[in-house]
């Protein structure tokens, strides 16, 4: 047994030095893939009202929707992370080969009249019938959240059209509209919208 003690010294140690190493070592992300787009960016600002332009608002809310889903199940892959431009075709075509579930662009919209406001989602034309599924939930949850004008679900040609998976674009709020435009750099307002954005795709995969 004396000669078993410096061999058990050994093990324990080597046991520890394991358990220790281990420890350091990241856990991998787990849960379903969505991805969240951030519309436009880099050298395409997206409508500029006032001094403020469309791309920082998408920015900031992809961001919140990221934090606001840690511990929801989901795991949230933004297109841009920065204020950098992407290829709008790339964007869908990241989100497929990440295995995604689903899809959402996030965007602020413009009129020339300053009275029209509210939150609209958008589907491609020739969208299928879980994209449209998927854009009644979020517009549903997103105005529930916000207290904002519901404005509906619309169609028409984006470069959605250019995957099967279930994608949408929601437009968050006028920068057009004087008190839109307030609400949407009022830090309160976006972790509204995006709490909005996050039940919505919950609601969706039936979470």
């Amino acid at each position: 047994m004396d000669e078993l003690g410096p061999l058990l010294v050994v093990l324990f140690v080597t046991a520890l030095a394991v358990v220790a190493f281990l420890s350091l070592q990241p856990v991998p992300e787990t849960g379903v893939v969505v991805v969240i787009d951030a519309g436009h960016g880099g050298h395409d600002p997206g409508a500029v009202v006032a001094g403020v332009q469309e791309k920082d608002i998408n920015l900031a809310l992809a961001l919140l929707v990221q934090e606001k889903a840690k511990g929801t199940g989901l795991r949230v892959i933004l297109t841009r992370d920065a204020d950098f431009y992407v290829d709008l075709v790339e964007r869908v075509r990241m989100a497929e080969a990440l295995g995604a579930a689903l899809y959402v662009s996030i965007h602020a919209n413009y009129h020339r009249n300053s009275k029209v406001c509210g939150v609209e989602t958008w589907v491609d034309t020739n969208a299928n019938a879980e994209s449209a599924y998927l854009a009644e939930t979020l517009q549903r949850a997103v105005v529930l959240a916000t207290g904002a004008a519901d404005r509906g679900v619309h169609r028409q040609t984006l470069y959605l059209r250019h995957t099967s998976l279930p994608t949408a674009l929601v437009e968050v709020g006028y920068l057009s509209c004087p008190t839109e435009r307030a609400k949407l750099l009022d830090p309160n307002y976006r972790e509204r919208l995006a709490e909005g954005i996050v039940r919505g795709i919950l609601a969706y995969l039936g979470r």
